[in-house]
């Protein structure tokens, strides 16, 4: 999921690379690369400095944090009823996470598409790049085998004031994708992630020189 209110105001986040990001380590084209890790580097020192992130959210993204405890009863009901919620943020020296749900081998993503035509996608396009690489840091970060992408359909807001159902049997409503750990891709991110942090602490040393140690607040 999207940063929600807890994420705002969780401070062992400010500064890491997340799973939710860490895409950006591995762009497509080669000559993106620099402008896209500068930019998150410039994220990360604002996050480091003020502890602060900016709400960027949409209500895409507010409709999946008001589902994410309906798609996890779901998934409990219905696949695994040992699955725990919301565990404990994990951190890898400068990487962090905050996985949805976890199981004794493996972990959970939830996504909640705010159309059926979104939903239809993870059957027959699949997950795209970035959820494929959150799955992977979160293996790396919680040690777990592989990942569960899992897709809920559940109503929109508008949908259900205006008196309307997807036409979805209710109990054929998740769609799951499984993500098995990469080792060698952990390796590449571990190699990635010193040029990040060094751009970070380029950026927050001007904020420094710029507001002094720490704002007064």
């Amino acid at each position: 999921m999207s940063h929600n209110a807890n994420d705002i105001l969780d401070k062992q986040r400010f500064g890491l690379i997340t799973g939710s990001k860490v895409s950006v380590l591995f762009p497509d084209k080669k000559s993106e690369q620099e402008v896209g890790l500068k930019t998150y580097a410039k994220q990360l020192a604002n996050q480091l400095y003020f502890e602060f992130y900016d709400d960027i959210g949409t209500w895409q993204t507010e409709h999946g944090n008001n589902n994410e405890s309906s798609a996890f009863e779901y998934y409990r009901d219905r696949f695994d009823n040992s699955v725990a919620y919301k565990p404990e943020f994990a951190k890898k020296g400068y990487h962090g996470g905050s996985a949805d749900a976890i199981a004794e081998l493996y972990g959970v993503d939830f996504k909640c598409p705010t159309s059926l035509e979104k939903w239809l996608d993870y059957i027959f396009v699949g997950i795209d790049k970035q959820q494929l690489m959150q799955g992977k840091m979160y293996c790396y970060l919680y040690n777990k085998a592989y990942w569960k992408i899992c897709c809920y359909l559940i109503e929109t807001e508008k949908m259900v004031n205006n008196g309307l159902t997807y036409p979805v049997h209710h109990d054929k409503r998740m769609i799951v994708v499984p993500i098995k750990r990469d080792s060698l891709w952990e390796e590449q991110l571990i190699e990635k992630t010193p040029h990040v942090i060094e751009l970070r602490d380029e950026f927050y040393a001007k904020l420094v020189e710029q507001f002094g140690d720490k704002l007064p607040f």
